[in-house]
Order: structure tokens, then sequence, then C-alpha cells
């Protein structure tokens, strides 16, 4: 069975690095894009099984990709998870009555990192085994 195909949206391109290796070592493929319109193509084009979207980006952020991708029928059932540096007292109840799969704060534990993204993959799908080999 193929791996299940991450999209990693983030303008930050030493983190999208970073997390591009933790997630293939936990058997992902991953797909990224560096902005929020680019991030929404490609999840047009890709179908991604998991979003992993940066909530501070120039051009609308996080929000605005949010948006477009629940109001198009193409993604709109593609579990999100942001990934913040700033997460306030009621953000995580604010992103998950959005929608939102979860979220992961920055700075993360690279060592946790893959196995919270299966996690959420896990749940928002399902399913019982995130990765089959």
């Amino acid at each position: 069975m193929a791996a299940h195909r991450v999209l990693i949206i983030d303008d930050d391109k030493t983190l999208v690095v970073l997390m591009t290796a933790l997630l293939r070592k936990e058997g992902f493929q991953v797909l990224a894009a560096f902005d929020g319109m680019s991030g929404f193509m490609t999840a047009q084009k890709q179908r991604p099984d998991l979003i992993l979207l940066d909530v501070q980006m120039p051009a609308g952020g996080g929000a605005g990709v949010w948006d477009r991708l629940s109001s198009s029928a193409n993604t709109q059932g593609i579990p999100v998870v942001y990934v913040t540096a700033t997460a306030t007292p009621g953000f995580a109840e604010e992103l998950t009555s959005r929608g939102a799969a979860g979220f992961i704060q920055k700075p993360f534990d690279p060592e946790t990192f893959g196995a919270a993204v299966r996690g959420f993959f896990k749940r928002a799908t399902g399913q019982t085994e995130a990765v089959k080999e």
C-alpha cells in the first residue's frame, strides 16, 4: 500500500526541511508548499491525506488558506493540523470549532513530531494504522 501523503504549508523553509525529514522517517510521503496560494493549489491537485498548515504566513496566513480549503469541494474533507508558535488560552478550542484536526506548538520536539502527526491522522480519519509498509 502506498504511503499516506502529508502536505506541509509553511513559509519557513528550514522548518519544512526538518518536518519533511521527520515525516519521511515515519513512512509518510511528503509534499511541501512555501506560501498559502501554492499550498492551496497543491492540495487541489495532489489531494493529500493530511495538511500541516502554518498559522502565520504572509498574504492571508493560515486562516485564509483554511477558508479556501474548507470552501472547496475538492479539499474540504482533508484534515488540517495547524502548526503555530502562538497558542493563547482558548486557541485549541477555536481551531477545533473551525474544524481543524488539532494543532502542533512550535517549537516542537523532533523525537515526538512524527508520532504526533500519525496520531492526528488516525483520529481525523478513524483509521487504526496511519502508515502501512
